[in-house]
C-alpha cells in the first residue's frame, strides 16, 4: 500500500468521525437542545465577576448588620443605665425626705445643737415621773440614729452616682435657666434680685454634661412686674 493510499484512509476515517451523528429515536428534542445549551462553552470571566460582586456586597450587609447591632446594643445598655439612674434618684429622694423629717426644732438636734449641751433638760414632771423621761430620751435616741442612717446611706448613694458621673444641679440662690430649671412657682420679693432661685421643689441632675433632668424651683419676681419666667 503506497503513501496515498494511506492519506486517503485516514482521511475517510476523519470525516466519518467528525460527522454529525443523528439524534437518538424516542428522546424530545427539548433535551436534546437542553444538552446542547449546557455543553456551550462557559464564560468564565462573567462568572468571576459575578462571584466578587456578590462576595463584596455580601461583606456590605455583615458590615451593615454588626453596625446596626452595636448600636441596638449600645442604645438598649443606655436605656437601660437610665432607667437604673431614675431608680437610683428616686432612691436619693426619698432619702433626703426621710433625713428632713428626722430634722427638728434644735431641742431634738442632740447636744451638738446648742453650744455642745443638750439643750432638752427634764423639767419638774419629768423628775417626779423618771419613766416619762427615760422614753423621751429613748425616742431622741432613735430619731439620732435614724438620722445619722439617712446620712449615711445618702453619703453611700452620691458616691455612687458620682461615678456614673451624675451630679446634682446647683440651684437655689443662683439665677434662673431655664435649661435647666422649670419655674413651678413664683414668689414676689424685693429681698432678691429677679429670676434668683428661691428655693427647689424638686432636685434636677446632669449626667454626663447633659441634662437628665430639670430642676423644679421657686423664682423671685420684683412686686408688680407681670412678666413671667419660664
Amino acid at each position: 500500500m503506497d503513501r496515498s493510499q494511506i492519506l486517503q484512509r485516514f482521511t475517510q476515517w476523519l470525516d466519518s468521525a467528525l460527522a454529525e451523528e443523528d439524534p437518538p429515536q424516542g428522546i424530545p428534542a427539548e433535551i436534546l437542545a437542553e444538552d446542547s445549551a449546557e455543553s456551550a462553552p462557559t464564560d468564565w470571566y462573567t462568572m468571576w465577576a459575578a462571584v466578587t460582586a456578590l462576595t463584596q456586597e455580601v461583606k456590605l450587609q455583615g458590615r451593615a448588620f454588626k453596625q446596626l447591632s452595636e448600636t441596638l446594643a449600645a442604645e438598649a445598655e443606655r436605656r437601660g443605665r437610665k432607667e437604673s439612674l431614675g431608680a437610683l434618684l428616686e432612691m436619693r429622694e426619698r432619702l433626703l425626705r426621710g433625713l428632713e423629717a428626722t430634722r427638728g426644732p434644735e431641742a431634738t438636734r442632740g447636744p451638738e445643737a446648742v453650744g455642745g449641751r443638750d439643750p432638752l433638760q427634764p423639767n419638774l414632771w419629768d423628775r417626779l415621773f423618771p419613766d416619762r423621761w427615760r422614753k423621751a430620751q429613748h425616742a431622741l435616741d432613735v430619731v439620732r440614729a435614724l438620722e445619722e442612717g439617712y446620712r449615711l446611706s445618702l453619703g453611700y448613694l452620691d458616691d455612687l452616682l458620682f461615678q456614673f458621673q451624675v451630679q446634682p444641679i446647683e440651684c437655689e440662690g443662683r439665677q434662673f435657666d431655664p435649661r435647666r430649671m422649670n419655674a413651678v412657682d413664683v414668689e414676689e420679693t424685693d429681698r432678691a434680685a429677679e429670676g434668683t432661685v428661691l428655693s427647689v421643689y424638686r432636685v434636677g441632675y446632669e449626667w454626663n454634661g447633659e441634662l437628665f433632668r430639670p430642676a423644679q424651683v421657686r423664682v423671685a419676681r420684683r412686686p408688680g412686674n407681670g412678666v413671667s419666667i419660664e
